[in-house]
């Protein structure tokens, strides 16, 4: 799969990875395939057409809710930036590994359409994205993709995983293979590591901690997404402008705003909440606000889920609107092992991987940073024309205390990333 461009200053960029180990039980086991085996798809192997009808919104919104209900496990008190898409993708390949008993457990958890539907409609929504790369540049000239996705199985030199889950995987969801050798753990996460920096452009040189690959390692899955848009409408014309934001506390910092006094898109008022969807240059993705009213935090950060998305898009309207937002920056870790213990996913059975194999180790991260994207624009002559002022805006959304925002592909609704601002300055 190709490489991200460069991160460029003012873009937004995010990336999101995930790493589900899967060990053996160190008792139990049945025969290992000879040292050095050759682990790889078949060599008849192509990606599988699109198929017409697949239930990539049903795909989605199962990621949704269930990224949502991994916020609300999260501390309510700091900010947040993880991506639902890639942790569900991630369980997606790991379930076609599992038992009915796990894979049960992993379709009630992530809502999956059955069977091959699934898989079917992971192809579509990875293509629909990879098709909306297609001839998008940058404010800076660049042409680069807005986002992409990567995925690669590692499997121990002594592995001997499935060809039927190996092809599966290589069908629907374009992963690759590469095996490393867990008698030599430290040399292994080294080079998973510097594959996860460079498909996450060097942001993340080191994910994978000593001591997460052991030698009763069978197989690491990594899935990772990189995500870079410049907004379709840039700000700069009125701001930025210094203003307090008010933290859940009732304390105050002051921070930079940028402003737009001039915005027309989907903006509306709900119950407890206001927001505005930002869409991205291309129209292809879109940034979701939603500012929970002062005291009404917690419970919006209670009704998150694709219902209360689906609310507000069928409650939102077009029409002029003043926005203003902070820039942040967040960078998240997350040990998904205990979450998905709870959820009956670990540690689980993995027979398509191997024999006694359960999920011993899940870490999820993901880094975002939000800016007016590196254009500003300025009016000024000197014929002593004055430029019109703007429109009465008809609502005010004013990011001016904790807010929470996703990152949406429009035509699914699929959520790449979600997070919870809470203090912009942290």
């Amino acid at each position: 799969m190709s490489q991200p461009k460069p991160r460029h200053s003012h873009q937004l960029a995010a990336l999101s990875f995930l790493v589900v180990t899967l060990v053996a039980a160190s008792c139990g086991g049945g025969a290992s395939a000879p040292s050095e085996s050759i682990i790889e798809p078949s060599a008849d192997i192509e990606r599988a057409p699109v198929l017409a009808g697949a239930k990539v919104e049903d795909l989605a919104a199962g990621f949704t809710d269930a990224g949502f209900d991994l916020l609300r496990t999260q501390p309510a008190d700091t900010n947040l930036i993880f991506s639902p898409l890639s942790i569900g993708h991630a369980l997606l390949m790991a379930r076609a590994a599992a038992d009915d008993s796990t894979g049960d457990a992993i379709d009630s958890a992530f809502g999956l359409p059955t069977g091959n539907e699934a898989h079917e409609a992971w192809n579509a929504l990875d293509t629909a994205m990879s098709d909306s790369n297609s001839s998008q540049t940058a404010l800076d000239g660049s042409e680069t993709p807005v986002v992409t996705i990567s995925d690669r199985l590692w499997p121990s030199t002594e592995a001997n995983p499935s060809q039927e889950w190996i092809d599966l995987l290589a069908t629907y969801h374009g992963v690759d293979v590469e095996t490393i050798d867990v008698r030599d753990p430290e040399g292994s996460r080294k080079r998973i590591n510097s594959w996860i920096s460079d498909q996450t452009n060097a942001l993340i040189p080191e994910l994978v901690p000593p001591g997460f690959i052991r030698e009763n390692t069978v197989l690491v899955l990594t899935d990772t997404i990189y995500f870079k848009a410049d907004w379709q409408n840039v700000f700069g014309k009125y701001g930025p402008e210094t203003g307090p934001f008010t933290r859940l506390d009732g304390s105050s910092v002051d921070l930079s705003y940028l402003v737009d006094l001039e915005q027309s898109g989907i903006r509306g008022v709900g119950d407890g909440y206001s927001g505005a969807e930002i869409p991205y240059l291309g129209n292809d993705y879109t940034m979701l606000l939603i500012i929970p009213e002062e005291g009404r935090f917690d419970e919006v950060r209670q009704r998150l889920s694709q219902g209360l998305l689906d609310e507000i898009d069928n409650t939102f309207s077009t029409g002029p609107y003043e926005l203003r937002m902070p820039k942040w920056e967040t960078t998240s870790a997350i040990d998904l092992l205990g979450w998905l213990t709870g959820l009956g996913i670990a540690p689980g059975a993995y027979p398509a991987i191997g024999p006694d194999v359960f999920l011993a180790g899940a870490v999820h991260g993901a880094d975002v940073t939000v800016d007016e994207n590196g254009t500003v624009a300025a009016a000024a002559t000197a014929l002593g024309f004055n430029e019109s002022g703007p429109p009465e805006p008809e609502l005010v959304i004013a990011a001016e205390r904790p807010f929470f925002y996703v990152v949406r592909h429009v035509d699914s609704g699929a959520v790449l990333f979600a997070g919870q601002v809470i203090d912009p300055t942290n």
